[in-house]
């Protein structure tokens, strides 16, 4: 029996049209090694919020594979994910207690307002863009203003 998939009237899957404000991989980078791919994730003009948006972008690339990655390459995915938390272990993590809203320095995306929407702690930019979730590992990227 031939396997089916649950493709929407349109042609196309909900997942084709996520657009990211909290990672920006560069174009071909899921297409090469490990160790590569957790240098680049975790640059901070890649994942501005901090590692943990690195690692849900490699999840949600696999994800988004399905069964069309090879098992070399998922294998190869999730060695970078494992690379990333291990630098996630090690990362610095500013204190809940010490967290404040107000205007910041990122080092790659300039001038941006820290602001808490419950729990979540968010950069926003002034021209508009979406905001982009903040990790407790991404305040080491922030300079007082």
């Amino acid at each position: 029996m031939a396997e089916t998939r649950n493709v929407p009237k349109g042609g196309s899957l909900w997942s084709a049209a996520v657009a990211t404000a909290s990672t920006f991989p560069p174009p071909g980078l899921f297409a090469q090694d490990a160790g590569t791919i957790a240098a680049i994730m975790a640059r901070p003009d890649v994942s501005p919020g901090g590692l943990g948006a690195a690692i849900r972008m490699v999840t949600f690339f696999i994800n988004r594979g399905g069964r069309a990655i090879s098992a070399s390459r998922r294998a190869e995915l999730t060695r970078a994910k494992r690379l990333l938390r291990a630098q996630l272990k090690i990362a610095p993590v500013l204190p809940p207690g010490a967290r404040r809203a107000g205007r910041y320095r990122h080092v790659a995306l300039g001038a941006v307002r820290v602001v808490r929407r419950g729990r979540i702690w968010q950069m926003l930019r002034g021209d508009g863009a979406p905001p982009i979730p903040l990790g407790p590992d991404g305040w080491r990227y922030l300079r007082a203003a």
